[in-house]
Order: C-alpha cells, then sequence, then structure tokens
C-alpha cells in the first residue's frame, strides 16, 4: 500500500505535468522530439537568425535611423510596456523577446541539451503548417496574415517585415497572451485547465485580429476579414500550444515570406 508521501508525490507530479503541457522532467518522454521543440531554449536559437534579420535589416534600410519594430503593433505594445519601467537608448523590442524565452526557460527548469538536428525538424514542421494556411487562402479568396498585392520594389522591406511579424506577433499575442490568461485563469482563479486554455485560444486569437485595426492598427474593420484574422490566430495558438514557440513564428513568418514573394510576382 503506498504511504501519504508516496500519494502526494504522484500527486503534485501530476499537477505539474497538467500545468506545463510536459512530462515530468526526469521522465524519458521529456528528451522525445515532439516536447524538446516546445521547451523556449530550442525555441529562441531557431527564431534568433529571423530575428537579426528583421533588426538588422530594417536598421540598415533605414539609413541607421532606428528599427522598423515600431511598425510592428506587437513590438509597439512591448515598447510601451517597457517604457513604463524606464527608458534605456540600448533597449530594442528583440532584446526583450530574448530575455522572455529565456527567462521562461530557467523557470520551468527545463535542460539546455539537444539534438541540433531539432532545429532542423523546426524548420520543416514550420513550413508544413503553413499548408492549412494556403487552404484557408485559397478557400477564402484572401490573404490572412499578409498583404495580398506587393509592390516588388517593396519586396525587400516586406521580406524583414513579415520575419519581425512572425516573432513578435506570436510572442505577444500568444506566448504572453495565452500564459498570462493561463495563470490567471487556472493558477489565480482555479479553474479548469482544458476550459481555460480554449478560452484562452479563442481570446488571444480575436485580440490577434483585432490589433490589425483602428485604434492600433491601420486597416478599417471589416467582420470578413475580422472572421479570417481570428481563424488564423486560432490555428496558430493550436499550433503555440502543442508544438510550441518556435514552431509557431516560423509558421507565421513562412506564411508571410510567401504570400509576399507571391504577391510581388503577381504584381
Amino acid at each position: 500500500m503506498a504511504t501519504k508521501t508516496q500519494k502526494k508525490k504522484k500527486t503534485t507530479s501530476k499537477k505539474k505535468h497538467e500545468i506545463a503541457f510536459f512530462p515530468p522532467i526526469d521522465s524519458g518522454q521529456s528528451e522525445h522530439y515532439y516536447y524538446v521543440t516546445q521547451r523556449p531554449w530550442p525555441s529562441l536559437l531557431f527564431v534568433l537568425p529571423m530575428l537579426l534579420v528583421f533588426e538588422l535589416g530594417t536598421y540598415f534600410c533605414r539609413g541607421g535611423n532606428g528599427t522598423g519594430s515600431s511598425q510592428l503593433v506587437a513590438a509597439y505594445l512591448i515598447d510601451r510596456l517597457v517604457r513604463l519601467f524606464g527608458n534605456s537608448a540600448f533597449y530594442f523590442p528583440g532584446l526583450l523577446a530574448i530575455i522572455i524565452l529565456l527567462v521562461a526557460h530557467i523557470a520551468a527548469k527545463h535542460s539546455w541539451k539537444f539534438d541540433p538536428s531539432v532545429l532542423a525538424g523546426m524548420l520543416g514542421e514550420s513550413l508544413i503548417w503553413t499548408i492549412p494556411l494556403f487552404v484557408f487562402d485559397r478557400v477564402l479568396h484572401t490573404a490572412i496574415l499578409a498583404d495580398q498585392a506587393t509592390p516588388l520594389s517593396t519586396w525587400t522591406d516586406q521580406i524583414i517585415r513579415s520575419f519581425g511579424a512572425g516573432i513578435y506577433e506570436e510572442l505577444v499575442f500568444r506566448l504572453i497572451c495565452i500564459t498570462a490568461f493561463l495563470i490567471v485563469l487556472v493558477d489565480v482563479c482555479k479553474l479548469p485547465r482544458t476550459g481555460a486554455a480554449i478560452f484562452s485560444m479563442f481570446a488571444s486569437a480575436a485580440l490577434f485580429a483585432a490589433q490589425h485595426h483602428p485604434p492600433l492598427g491601420a486597416d478599417p474593420f471589416n467582420l470578413i476579414t475580422f472572421t479570417f484574422r481570428t481563424a488564423a490566430g486560432l490555428y496558430l495558438a493550436g499550433i503555440f500550444v502543442f508544438r510550441g514557440f518556435g514552431i509557431a513564428a516560423g509558421c507565421h513568418a513562412f506564411y508571410d515570406v510567401i504570400v509576399v514573394t507571391i504577391g510581388a510576382v503577381q504584381g
């Protein structure tokens, strides 16, 4: 018969597994590709080249006059949040993105070691997950996340912007929003995790769609477009929850890159 201590240990382990979407750290399953891709550290290494392309690309395209982060609503929201705690001449939203992922990895006590081939798998997965988005696009006859028509003269700028949108929008509307909702609903309000997760995914998707329209975005409100973007946001939220931040950001960025490229060629 199990002792009270053993029962308590099993209960605690079960709760940790349920809350974190991960098997126990000492479990052999924790090193499986499916779980490794969900860790913040591999995600950071995967998106870091895209982050550098965006930040450095916008910096040099503007002749060294600031970054293009302010052009993205998600990056603007990060910037506003940081400035509440003071301003720094050396700050840029990409630095905060790096810090958030590192802190999340350390807080979860995940292993830092993983097979580098995981990054290649994440690249392949990100590209594969764009396919359903193109199906949506084909059925709905409109580009969901990126503008469909892109002048060839601005193609480079739009490609750079696509990488920034993939990273910052997934950071704000998936990693930060969904995590914040779960903390409030599960840890504070003690609501069932499944229901809280479903609500968080829908809420983050609606916020993602809304940020494209005034007062934050520039696109005039259109119910059909809003619905399309909400559906795309819900899809990306599902990828984030089950496959991790890196793959969600990669899928978002690569989809935008492909749509922008097709628009430039057709334009």
